[in-house]
């Protein structure tokens, strides 16, 4: 499954995304090569019991979260862009695609994008936005908690911030290399709720130094680990200017069915 391109456009804005809201556990580089010898070691599969019946979830409320989005962003007039796919756009969410909650957000985000795109160098806007992704199937859910749950428990093994995005339902405890680890450890916060600003990853220093730069902020850091991932407290601790904006927000907006 992958994303309508978008060429740089409101640059600003998906510079500030350090990850793509809700990106597909599937499309990220393999853990081996994030985590370095700790998670090498782990070979241990995941002992998952089965999950439980998925809660229902409601319709998101997609321009609720745009709103949050923008007020937080501090440029809230962007908010009312359109987000919904032009007439005749692909659909990159066929039936059985795995991918997360945040997914939503993240497609209406680069919509928007298309579109203003598309008006500034007089292409088409089919071309440059997708149709906003449902409620993926039960299974597709089950797997992508499986995944995400899966990727936690390595990272609390070789002692990296979990990845908060929003799980369909509760993964259950993972028993990794000998470890339970409880669905609170793992990020499970609520049906479709992240569980708090994502951590950023750091690649390799700026060639001939201990410096590294981090991605949608001003600033570099220095002593760290690379080819790891942080939480802005502790990039703020190895240098990172203190009270720039968090630009990880993930509010949780999936409504549950009665």
């Amino acid at each position: 499954m992958i994303q309508a391109t978008i060429p740089a456009v409101r640059n600003q804005r998906f510079e500030e995304m350090e990850r793509p809201l809700g990106q597909t556990v599937a499309e990220r580089t393999d853990f081996s090569d994030l985590f370095g010898d700790a998670t090498k070691a782990a070979t241990q599969i995941v002992d998952r019991p089965a999950p439980p019946a998925a809660t229902g979830l409601g319709d998101p409320d997609v321009q609720g979260w745009l709103n949050s989005y923008y007020a937080e962003m501090g440029d809230a007039s962007e908010a009312n862009a359109p987000f919904q796919a032009a007439p005749g756009a692909a659909n990159n969410y066929p039936a059985g695609s795995v991918y997360g909650p945040e997914q939503v957000y993240t497609q209406a985000l680069y919509n928007q994008g298309g579109t203003e795109f598309a008006a500034l160098t007089g292409g088409s806007p089919a071309d440059f936005t997708s149709q906003l992704p449902g409620i993926p199937t039960t299974a597709a859910q089950n797997e992508y908690d499986a995944l995400l749950a899966n990727e936690n428990a390595q990272r609390l093994a070789s002692g990296q911030p979990i990845d908060t995005a929003a799980y369909w339902s509760d993964p259950g405890p993972v028993n990794y290399d000998g470890v339970i680890y409880t669905s609170h450890e793992l990020g499970y916060a609520g049906p479709g709720q992240s569980s708090g600003p994502e951590p950023i990853y750091i690649s390799q220093a700026i060639p001939g130094t201990n410096t590294f730069s981090v991605p949608g902020y001003s600033g570099t850091v220095t002593g760290l680990q690379p080819n790891r991932y942080y939480t802005l407290q502790q990039l703020e601790q190895a240098g990172l200017k203190a009270g720039q904006p968090d630009a990880q927000f993930h509010p949780g907006s999936w409504s549950i069915s009665t």
